[in-house]
């Protein structure tokens, strides 16, 4: 049976022992890949995997299990949700499952052929493209993974809901190592993209390699500058906008009060040069799709216009509690590892997060930068959604003063505040890329602290 007949056959399970309302998610994931070891590329092999999630529900109990089907019979599996439900707590803040809405367009607009069948030979030939890009006498490639996934997902409930999409994506990292005696310097690269066709692999090996020469040049940061400027490469910005705005306008935040952007739409919360969308159908949007995990059509939702926040982002249990439409933002996949995500119930979260392209270049808004840094990589980008906060460690910069591009730099921490950063002069720069669930250009977050040892 394929992914809808294993979905209805559940529901009707579900219903005929008792269930009041029922839901099946069921999906199928094919990935291919390879990893690399001290600049070898090796086949990592290839996984297909099935599985279902149902929801079981008596009154306002509710009732979550998963399973691959391989040992055991739907239902059995109903048996086991229904046991669940019945020993659960009641859920006050439950209203429905989601009704059914017309999709449009059609799933394969998503979903890449050439990605889908790619084989094992040829995610080597790639990974070894990024291999020669990077290495030469004094830099390697210590470490590296490449995946190609293809997807396809449905959802039927009780209430009618019968709905289906599928996918590509494409996900690779990659590190570079120099050595210049005692000296040690790091690149670190990562590509993202629907299409194994569109991505660049010898400009990976060949950016990873500037970036880990340079880092043998870097110094130690000594100083503390107060009231300076952060451009972050489009990899770092788009991880450090996304904790940010994808908690303050979270559905769920925003029933539990826990966003402090509660009650704000309407409110400038940005600087006019912010514009924010989250599209579930974005051209380039590796999780996009006609409808979501719970089976509503997709869309695009404004999020921030000119800074002035427009909209918060749904799944349908958290639109309900506020009677409001869901914004098809009721998700189970991710961007980096599809397997597994059966398993796991649908929450609120982002589609894909746009933020509008500037008109200038990453050199010009360089230019008009007194003093700051440019940051290609931190230790790991983070942001406290709830209160704005940071300090991250840099691992990969260069300073900037008086609009000129200076020395690289190590054992440095960016540290400010990201929701009073985002309302001051934020400059936004006309390269945008695809990293995860984000498409975001460089951006210059002002007012700022760099501090060094």
């Amino acid at each position: 049976m394929n992914n809808a007949e294993i979905a209805r056959k559940i529901v009707s399970l579900a219903e005929r022992s008792g269930a009041t309302q029922a839901e099946v998610y069921s999906i199928y994931v094919r990935t291919k890949s390879i990893y690399i070891d001290d600049d070898i590329p090796k086949i990592g092999g290839a996984i297909s995997e099935s599985g279902i999630g149902l929801k079981y529900i008596i009154g306002k109990r509710i009732g979550f299990t998963s399973s691959t089907l391989a040992q055991e019979s739907p239902e059995v599996v109903v048996e086991r949700a229904k046991s669940i439900a019945r020993v659960s707590n009641e859920d006050p803040k439950f209203i429905s499952l989601p009704t059914p809405q017309k999709a449009s367009g059609s799933p394969e607009k998503f979903h890449d052929k050439e990605t889908a069948e790619v084989d094992s030979l040829t995610l080597v030939d790639k990974a070894m493209q990024v291999v020669n890009g990077a290495s030469i006498e004094n830099v390697t490639v210590p470490n590296g993974t490449l995946r190609a996934s293809s997807v396809s997902y449905h959802t039927s409930n009780s209430l009618g809901v019968d709905a289906s999409s599928k996918g590509t994506i494409v996900f690779g990292f990659f590190t570079a190592k120099s050595t210049d005696n005692s000296n040690v310097g790091e690149g670190v690269q990562r590509c993202w993209s629907r299409k194994i066709s569109d991505i660049d692999f010898p400009n990976i090996g060949e950016t990873m390699k500037s970036q880990a020469l340079s880092m043998l040049r870097a110094k130690a940061f000594k100083e503390k500058w107060d009231d300076a400027v952060a451009i972050l490469a489009p990899s770092e910005g788009s991880e450090m906008l996304y904790s940010l705005i994808g908690f303050a306008v979270n559905g769920d935040n925003i029933n539990k009060k826990s966003s402090p952007w509660t009650d704000k739409v309407g409110d400038v919360v940005a600087s006019e040069n912010l514009s924010i969308v989250d599209d579930g159908r974005s051209e380039r949007g590796l999780l996009s799709g006609i409808v979501d995990d719970e089976g509503i059509p997709t869309q695009r939702t404004k999020v921030i216009e000119k800074g002035v926040l427009a909209s918060y982002l749904f799944d349908s249990y958290n639109a309900k509690q506020l009677d409001l439409p869901s914004t098809g933002n009721g998700l189970r996949r991710i961007a980096r590892d599809l397997t597994g995500r059966f398993a796991i119930p649908a929450a609120c979260a982002g589609t894909t997060m746009e933020v509008k392209p500037g008109t200038k270049s990453l050199d010009e808004i360089i230019s008009e930068v007194k003093r700051g840094v440019y940051v290609e990589h931190f230790a790991w980008p983070i942001v406290d959604g709830m209160s704005g906060t940071f300090s991250n460690e840099i691992r990969n910069a260069r300073v900037i003063e008086n609009g000129e591009l200076g020395a690289p730099i190590k054992y440095a921490l960016w540290v400010g505040n990201l929701y009073e950063s985002i309302k001051g002069n934020l400059l936004i720069a006309n390269n945008p890329e695809v990293h995860d669930k984000r498409i975001v250009p460089s951006v210059a977050f002002p007012n700022t602290e760099i501090i060094g040892q």
